[in-house]
């Protein structure tokens, strides 16, 4: 299957017309209609947007989804790393919650967008966004990105250690134990996670779908 038959199939599997995923895409229709035909390919900032559309992987999207029932089992917890050729993001959520700026997206898995984000202060953060609760990933315009080495990193990145959690039906920040740091939030520590949820140092357990966002905290 082609590119073009690929999202052809997944726009009529929502039912969309070439007109709707124009307006859902920001593009013209005949843009769509020239992806649809192979007469061009989407690039890579469209190929992020028609992945959240679709609400699909990037992987998926361009056909290398694993095919075992093996590999669909640990979904999951496999990610795909991604080379979006160190374009600077702009990422807005739904409703009250904060979405990231300036971001590198730097991978994906079922649930969460991982990005770094780096800073003048320090060494940068790294962090992840519930793919759910994204509305719009946007290029920064005007900005010219830094060549970083950046980090191979997976949910593991995120247990034991610090780090700040967001939920979208929940007003502020999980707050954890033992935090004795003048800061304006209190931290967690994340154990493990699970095909479904993650599990929290000193108890405590969350659903993975409610989680907007997860971000290592950096003393400066």
């Amino acid at each position: 299957m082609t590119m073009g038959e690929r999202i052809k199939q997944l726009r009529s599997a929502k039912g969309f017309t070439q007109e709707m995923l124009a307006e859902k895409m920001n593009v013209s229709r005949s843009a769509i209609a020239k992806w649809e035909a192979d007469g061009s390919i989407p690039d890579v900032d469209n190929l992020i947007r028609l992945s959240f559309v679709f609400n699909i992987s990037v992987d998926e999207l361009v056909g290398n989804s694993a095919t075992t029932e093996h590999s669909k089992r640990a979904e999951t917890t496999n990610y795909e790393v991604h080379d979006f050729g160190s374009q600077l993001h702009d990422i807005e959520l739904s409703g009250w919650n904060d979405g990231v700026s300036g971001v590198y997206i730097i991978a994906e898995d079922q649930n969460f967008l991982y990005y770094y984000q780096s800073s003048d202060k320090s060494c940068g953060v790294y962090g992840v966004i519930g793919k759910k609760h994204i509305t719009s990933v946007s290029p920064v315009k005007g900005k010219k990105p830094t060549i970083l080495c950046i980090k191979k990193v997976s949910r593991e990145y995120f247990c034991d250690k610090p780090v700040k959690i967001e939920l979208a039906k929940r007003d502020g920040l999980i707050k954890g134990f033992f935090d004795f740091r003048d800061d304006a939030y209190r931290n967690v520590v994340i154990c493990s996670f699970g095909d479904d949820t993650l599990h929290l140092k000193f108890g405590g357990t969350l659903n993975l779908a409610d989680i907007t966002k997860i971000e290592e905290l950096i003393d400066l």
